[in-house]
């Protein structure tokens, strides 16, 4: 009678620990924690460095096959991360660039981001959608958590339902990327390393809009430039690529997407951007970031969906809720003081304030 085998507290996982191994110098350890961060893993390590002793070295290595350039067939997505740049001011602003590219054409779209939401991913996609005027067949993402479910990481479909409802209406094919692997997205990889080229922008901008107005023009230029991959400009090559896209759907499916809320980080002076001016909030929101959602003429800012402040749209430089206002000088210039000299500190030496007051 043959002895009976005892399944491994590791076999469940083995998919993940497999996928891992493609990492170049990746450890036991690396995957080890990686299977107690992201899934209900509960054995040794143990388990898994002799798993990955005994498979790594035996792992057949790949060969990378170049995806043909087909026009309209691919579109590529990723993230320029945490790019920092200091304004006129000496601010340090930190932001993300989201990366759209067509390889055949290298037609490019970058938007700036203050998150990597997926509302965010949802809403950039579509702009770029509306920047070429269509829709490639399949789109490559990044292994990113907005796009892949973690818990599915290692398995063949692993993006998320909203996503595959969205890619469903749009009727784009997504196809998510190995993590670490640049072969797969090389035009948006390149896109990335493009993106340097603001970094001449240092100390020449004083707010998150004109960073915006920065990065769009970047967009636009890139696209009337030479694209080493083809040795000719990007938007002739395009013009006969666009006829290979999908149509747009109509505005009725975008509009069901897209969402006019941005996000604002809150800076030291309790005042967030909004089209080349500052609105006040509350010190304690400093180093948060706030939703802001313009209707009827009036900014609405929220704290996810808590409403913290509404402001009319103007075009003072300065707009400041009075409340807002005592809470500033009562947190730093006039600590401790009552409500009485806060006032008259107010009328006496902050004239922007009558109005307020």
């Amino acid at each position: 009678m043959p002895l009976k085998q005892h399944k491994s507290i590791l076999d469940p996982y083995v998919d993940i620990v497999n996928a891992k191994l493609d990492i170049a110098r990746i450890t036991a350890s690396a995957i080890y924690h990686f299977l107690i961060d992201t899934t209900d893993y509960s054995g040794k390590y143990g388990l898994v460095k002799n798993y990955v002793r005994k498979h790594k070295n035996d792992k057949p290595k790949k060969a990378t096959i170049h995806v043909p350039k087909v026009p309209g067939k691919v579109g590529q997505v990723d993230w320029k991360e945490d790019f920092s740049l200091t304004n006129k001011f000496g601010e340090l602003i930190t932001f993300n660039i989201f990366l759209f590219t067509l390889p055949f054409s290298e037609k490019k779209y970058c938007k700036l981001t203050l998150d990597k939401k997926q509302d965010t991913v949802i809403n950039s996609l579509i702009y770029a959608f509306q920047y070429i005027g269509g829709i490639p067949k399949d789109i490559w993402f990044d292994n990113m958590l907005s796009i892949v479910d973690a818990a599915k990481m290692g398995k063949h479909d692993r993006i998320n339902e909203k996503i595959k409802q969205f890619a469903k209406d749009m009727a784009f094919n997504p196809i998510p990327c190995r993590p670490r692997r640049p072969q797969s997205k090389g035009s948006v990889e390149a896109l990335a390393k493009l993106c340097d080229r603001l970094l001449a922008y240092n100390h020449e901008f004083e707010t998150v809009e004109d960073l915006e107005i920065i990065v769009n023009t970047f967009n636009d230029n890139i696209n009337n430039e030479v694209s080493q991959s083809h040795n000719r400009i990007v938007n002739e090559v395009f013009t006969y690529e666009k006829e290979y896209l999908l149509h747009l759907p109509n505005n009725k499916i975008f509009s069901s997407y897209l969402s006019n809320r941005q996000t604002r980080k809150v800076p030291k002076d309790s005042m967030i951007s909004y089209k080349g001016n500052k609105y006040s909030v509350p010190v304690k929101y400093i180093g948060f970031d706030l939703n802001v959602v313009e209707k009827d003429n009036s900014l609405y800012i929220y704290d996810n969906t808590n409403f913290v402040r509404c402001h009319q749209i103007s075009n003072n430089p300065l707009n400041y809720n009075i409340d807002d206002v005592k809470d500033i000088l009562v947190s730093d210039l006039l600590k401790n003081s009552n409500d009485e000299k806060i006032q008259a500190f107010i009328a006496e030496n902050l004239s922007q304030y009558d109005n307020l007051l």
